[in-house]
């Protein structure tokens, strides 16, 4: 991670005493308050229909919401407590979860509660399934559990529709790049509420604490581009689709929420035939890609990806 420090604040003498009547620190005090940018590469960067940003640094403060889940390393430690005194009232403990260590099993606890959030699933009977729907508003029907774990519906209090199944795809992949310390970060393209790329980065923190993989979260942060119509006939409407217009504030605050959001988000705004060149030439290396993308297919971003790579 590289240091990026931000410009100082520059007062000339003719308006100094301007300055110091209108700002509540002094001039000393609020140029030693600008926060120490870090990051891979110096952001943000803006082109005309992209931007490569990291909203822990660059999203307006009042925008910013509060955080409601506690670092997985607090909440780990309190479980591995539980779990610890929870043991000793017991006499059996089924094979998949006695052959953990504590800390194991505080964690899978951690992973467990993540996905059911992000997924949506944690509201139990509160929650409703969404239907998909080209153009125009969507219709809600009765929660399915079964639907969400295989990722059949669209979530309505979540945060993802990848479903439960790719999910654990995402910890399981992780946890094998991690294990075996193959170095790279991370990056999902299409992200809709973010839910996936929050799961993956609280992943990641549980299970390499202080961890300093990046998190590349791509979106057009709009909704979907036209599509090509020539190329699959389905392929149409879903620009008009606007439950699938989810601005990069919503996805930051969801990243917030979960505690998630800290340097190692970078954000990259816009259509991917805009944003994965200019991030492909600043990506040193990659461990685990998501391609979650519908208009532009899955080959489309991967090549526009690694041919600038």
């Amino acid at each position: 991670m590289r240091t990026y420090w931000p410009k100082p604040l520059l007062v000339s003498n003719g308006n100094l005493a301007t300055h110091l009547a209108t700002h509540k620190k002094p001039f000393s005090q609020a140029v030693a308050s600008s926060p120490r940018r870090t990051g891979p590469f110096k952001m943000p960067i803006k082109g005309q229909a992209f931007a490569l940003f990291q909203p822990f640094y660059d999203m307006d403060d009042a925008k910013k919401g509060k955080v409601l889940i506690a670092p997985p390393q607090e909440f780990i430690k309190t479980f591995e407590e539980r779990i610890s005194w929870v043991d000793t009232l017991i006499s059996f403990k089924i094979p998949r979860l006695k052959n953990l260590t504590t800390t194991e099993h505080a964690t899978y606890m951690y992973i467990e509660m993540m996905k059911s959030f992000v997924a949506g699933s944690v509201f139990n009977d509160a929650e409703l399934s969404t239907k998909p729907k080209l153009g125009g508003l969507p219709k809600t029907a009765d929660y399915s559990l079964e639907e969400r774990m295989g990722g059949r519906d669209w979530t309505y209090a979540g945060d993802t529709m990848t479903g439960w199944a790719r999910l654990d795809n995402i910890y399981n992949l992780l946890t094998d790049v991690i294990k075996n310390d193959i170095k790279g970060d991370y990056i999902e393209t299409g992200v809709w509420r973010g839910g996936a790329s929050v799961f993956a980065k609280a992943s990641i923190q549980a299970l390499e604490p202080n961890s300093t993989r990046m998190s590349y979260v791509c979106d057009s942060f709009h909704g979907l581009p036209p599509g090509e119509r020539n190329l699959d006939k389905s392929d149409k409407n879903w620009d008009h689709s606007t439950y699938l217009e989810v601005s990069s504030d919503i996805v930051a605050n969801n990243f917030i929420k979960y505690g998630m959001l800290d340097s190692h988000v970078v954000f990259a705004k816009g259509f991917f035939n805009e944003t994965m060149p200019p991030l492909s030439k600043k990506i040193d290396k990659l461990s685990v890609m998501r391609l979650d993308v519908s208009t532009c297919t899955r080959f489309q971003a991967f090549h526009l990806l690694l041919i600038n790579m």
